[in-house]
């Protein structure tokens, strides 16, 4: 890893970042706040690597992240068929709440976008109870018609973080959009997470957490869910394919540099798969 940005690993054609422990990604993204370098974080799971591969506009915002998480159980797994070695799980709501924490000690701001205007006001309320000193610039639910009023507040609270949950692709979408006209200078999607501070949703007990299997538990809770979980065998099945088609190849080395959205060329001993 460089001082700017991590390793990464590449899932079927998306870079997932290559993190030893939290304190690992956190040590890295205080580095680039305090830096002030611009950078956007997004949370990688199988359903959205599958997706990236028919989704050229979601490819593309991946491959433009400086950090990609590996979310899902499914991409460690896959990261150890394809490479030997599984990839540390970062989950999104626990990298979120362990940057709450840290921004309550190092007095950045943060702003907090999205869920519906109740679970939003109430974990604003819990995370200011819970991290004494933090400060939050401002808030907004995610329903809203004009982005550029909801660009224009944001600028305006002087937030250094912006956190939007609106659910994937959509978050990640709003924020590569609106991101060149905005002035913070972390930026991340968290999906439910507000909804689950809140307590308008409940997260997985312990064990599903440990188990990385938090996806059947949310489709034991929303069996309406299952469409959307289809696409785990698919996800599978490629990984498979790529395994097959690279068991001769000898294992890759970790790439050492920054994506930023454009092509770079891969070294003589890295393959992507």
């Amino acid at each position: 890893m460089t001082e700017h940005a991590p390793d990464f690993l590449s899932i079927l054609g998306v870079p997932v970042s290559v993190f030893d422990s939290y304190g690992h990604a956190l040590q890295l993204i205080r580095h680039r706040i305090l830096s002030r370098q611009r950078t956007f974080c997004v949370a990688i799971n199988p359903e959205k690597v599958y997706r990236a591969r028919q989704d050229r506009q979601l490819r593309s915002i991946l491959d433009s992240a400086h950090i990609r998480l590996c979310d899902g159980v499914g991409i460690s797994l896959a990261a150890l068929l394809l490479y030997g070695r599984p990839l540390l799980r970062c989950t999104g709501i626990d990298l979120f709440l362990r940057l709450i924490h840290l921004s309550a000690e190092e007095g950045w701001k943060i702003f907090l976008l999205g869920a519906p205007p109740d679970s939003n006001a109430a974990a604003c309320r819990t995370l200011l109870n819970r991290y004494p000193g933090l400060r939050i610039a401002g808030s907004q639910g995610g329903y809203f018609k004009a982005s550029s009023a909801v660009v224009e507040q944001i600028n305006d609270s002087g937030a250094d973080l912006l956190f939007v949950a609106m659910g994937t692709p959509r978050q990640e979408l709003w924020i590569s959009e609106h991101m060149p006209h905005l002035k913070p200078t972390f930026y991340m999607g968290i999906g439910g997470s507000l909804d689950v501070v809140s307590g308008a949703s409940k997260r997985a007990p312990a064990l599903f957490q440990k188990t990385g299997t938090e996806w059947m538990f949310r489709l034991l809770l929303q069996p309406s869910r299952l469409r959307r979980q289809m696409v785990l065998p698919l996800f599978a099945i490629e990984i498979f394919r790529a395994r097959l088609a690279t068991r001769k190849i000898s294992v890759p080395l970790f790439a050492d540099r920054e994506n930023r959205g454009t092509s770079t060329p891969q070294s003589s001993n890295s393959i992507r798969v």
